[in-house]
Order: structure tokens, then sequence, then C-alpha cells
């Protein structure tokens, strides 16, 4: 029997307030301001949420890696009962705004035109690598793209090329700018070679420590002394690889989301290192590349977008785990509900057009009632336990073939376009 249609608001409000609650936290301990937050969310992890549900998102990387990554964040997402007490002095002011401070927008905007790296090496050309290579070529970079083999690079660039002509297809590029593009590309096997010129290396490889921290210090020696050295990962901070450098205050993570040169959201991590000056770059950078960049202020696992994932996650493996709803369901209210919503208005913006008042009110009211556990929901480790680990095995809250799984993700890559498209 379907969900009624009060049920179904309940639980939209609920993992909504979820959301809210890890977005409060995050503005309460000085990770990043209100406006950051609401571009993480319109620019990236919502305009996923448009197009899939948390469990069948998740799925497309499996429940063993979901307990890697929500294994370290769920023992650090808030669990407060009661809203904090800035939300209640908001409210006591009936015209506090969350969004009111235009200041540091203006400045990180104001140079958006400034072509400040030339050339871009970007180490490892797997998933994210290639695309945030073909996006820094299509805006007229030189990019030097390095992997450990020729049949790796080889893949890769087949893969720019699709990408490049998904652009072209919606008229983001021309199609001869596809091959001018390609042609700013280079592949190299060989590391300092690729990094010898450059101005801004990323690093996108694999998310192993101990190989991050080889290539950085490997990468600092090679680089020219002016390089901002990066890397995207998801799950390690600044500090964890640029202490294995001469340069830490030229260090910075930009955590990109997956396809990086479909989701304008990109987190500009800052370490206890990384200068002023360095985040401001990097920040007017990603703008004049069209990006829509973020600043995380100080580094936490988990960065923005990852804790609101797995803020809103624990609430729907609760939601499942207590019967108000199946997982199929849940998702449904994510995509057609405020996933939507999400693609176009944060969570402090919603919060501006409804009142602080009213903030509070359903914060009082809803927060003690949603999931505060510290360890994995057994929902997930059921899963895993099972084998059942999602588009992998085929099997997971959902069945998955190859066809299926194709299907999905080219409706996800499809949507994000059109979206893409929208901006322009």
């Amino acid at each position: 029997m379907p969900l009624a249609d009060d049920a179904r608001g309940r639980i939209a409000q609920k993992l909504h307030t979820a959301n809210f609650r890890e977005s409060l936290a995050l503005v309460e301990a000085g990770v990043a301001s209100p406006r950051d937050i609401d571009k993480v969310i319109t620019n990236a992890i919502g305009r996923r949420w448009a197009v899939g549900g948390p469990f069948e998102i998740w799925e497309q990387i499996g429940w063993d890696l979901v307990q890697v990554i929500a294994g370290e964040l769920i023992t650090e997402i808030s669990v407060a009962t009661v809203p904090p007490e800035f939300l209640a002095n908001m409210a006591a002011d009936a015209g506090s705004k969350f969004l009111s401070d235009q200041g540091s927008e203006s400045r990180r905007e104001s140079d958006s035109a400034f072509p400040y790296f030339k050339t871009v090496a970007v180490i490892g050309a797997g998933l994210m690598g290639h695309g945030i290579a073909l996006e820094f070529a299509s805006y007229g970079r030189d990019v030097v793209l390095h992997d450990i083999s020729e049949k790796l690079l080889g893949e890769a660039m087949v893969k720019a090329r699709t990408g490049l002509l998904a652009l072209a297809s919606k008229g983001h590029i021309s199609k001869a700018g596809v091959e001018d593009a390609l042609g700013r590309i280079s592949t190299s096997t060989d590391l300092r070679e690729s990094v010898k010129n450059a101005d801004l290396v990323i690093e996108a490889a694999s998310e192993n420590l101990e190989l991050k921290k080889h290539l950085f210090s490997e990468i600092d020696k090679a680089a020219p002394d002016h390089a901002i050295l990066a890397s995207n990962s998801s799950t390690f901070v600044p500090s964890a690889y640029g202490a294995h450098t001469n340069r830490p205050e030229q260090v910075v993570g930009i955590h990109y989301y997956n396809p990086p040169h479909l989701l304008p959201g990109v987190e500009i991590v800052r370490g206890p290192d990384t200068s002023d000056v360095v985040a401001e770059v990097v920040a007017a950078e990603y703008v004049s590349l069209g990006k829509k960049p973020a600043i995380v202020q100080r580094e936490i696992p988990g960065f923005i977008g990852n804790r609101l994932q797995v803020a809103l996650l624990r609430e729907a493996m609760s939601v499942v785990e207590r019967g108000d709803a199946t997982a199929a369901e849940v998702d449904e209210i994510v995509r057609g509900g405020f996933g939507k919503t999400y693609a176009e208005t944060g969570v402090f913006e919603i919060a501006d057009g409804r009142g602080a008042e009213h903030a509070r009110s359903v914060a009082e009211e809803l927060f003690p009632q949603l999931a505060n556990d510290r360890e994995l929901p057994r929902l997930l480790l059921d899963k895993i336990d099972s084998g059942d680990l999602g588009v992998k095995t085929g099997k997971g809250f959902y069945e998955w073939t190859p066809e299926s799984a194709e299907a999905w993700r080219a409706n996800m890559a499809d949507s994000l376009l059109d979206m893409t498209t929208r901006d322009l």
C-alpha cells in the first residue's frame, strides 16, 4: 500500500531536519558559513538527490565502502537534541538572516575572469581525474594527465572525449572546442615530468593515505616553488598529506563530486597551514571555470558534503529500520520531493524564507526524534554480512543488472547535464 501523504510529509520533514541539524552544527563549529553550506547543497549533493535517493546513490559504490566512509563520520556528526543557542538568538531577532553577509562572496567573485593557473597537472586518470582534466582543458588551460600506465591514460582520454562530446551536445562548448580541449591535454607516466611546469597540481589517486603521502612528497620535490598542491580526497584532510611537503601553506583540499565536470559544486578545504591567499586564489580560479566553490574554513573529516550525506543516510536508515517506509519509498520521497528543492535552494535559504522562529520551532520538535546512533545501523551491516553490496554484487536494497546500473548512471549524467545547461 502506498504511503499516505501525511506519512510522506512527516518522513520528508525529518530527513530535511537531519540535514539542517548537521548544517547548523557545521556553522556553530566555524567549519563553514551558511552560504558555503548552501552552495554545496545546491551545486553538488542536492543535484544528485534530485535524481537519486540516498539508498540508490550509495549502492553505486557499495555498502562495504559506505561502511568505511560512514563509519568514520557517524561518530562525529551531530546528535543535538536542542537547537544551538545562536538559532535561538536569531529567532529572538525577527530581522536576522542566515545569508545576510555578502562580504566574503563579493571578493571571491571579483577576479573571476583571471586565469591564475595556466598549466595544471592532474595525478590519477581514473573516475575523477579524467573529468577534472577535461574541464580545465575546456576552459583553455594546458593539462598534463598522469597515471602509472599508458593503458590507463589511453582509457582516460577516450572517456575525456566522451565527456567533452556530451558538453558539446548541450551547447556548453562547440564541436570544434572538443578537439581543441583534447589537444590541450597531454599524458605522461613520469610523475616528475608531469608536474615540473605546473602552476596547480591536483592529486586524484585512490583513497590510500600512504600513497598520498608518498605522492605529495615526490610532487613537492619536482613541482615549481610557486605551484599550489591539492588533493581531491573525499576522506583525508590537508594536514595529513601537506605535512609531507616543504610548502604546507600552499597545500589545499579541492573536493569534487562525481561527475566532476557536470557538478558545479566544489569544496576548497583549508588545512591549518593553508594561507589565506592560496584559499582565495584557488576559489577565484574555480569561479572562472564556472564553478561554485565553497570554502571549508577548517579541516574536518567529511568536510561539508559527506557529513550532510551521512546525516541524511543515518536518518533514512532509521526510517527503514522502524518500518515507517521502505528504502525505495525513502528514495522516492527524496528524489521527487525535497531533493528537487535542494537543487535550487539550500537549507539556510529555506530557513530564511520561513523565518528563524519557525526553524527553531521545528528543531525543538524534531531534534529529539532524530536518530542519534554513534554506530553504523544494523540494517547496513546486515547487507554487508549477506554480501548484498549494491551494484557491484547485483543486489542491495535493489536488484541490479549491468543494464539497469548503466541506465541509472546514464540518467544521472543526463539529468546533471540538463541542470548545468539550465545554469547557462
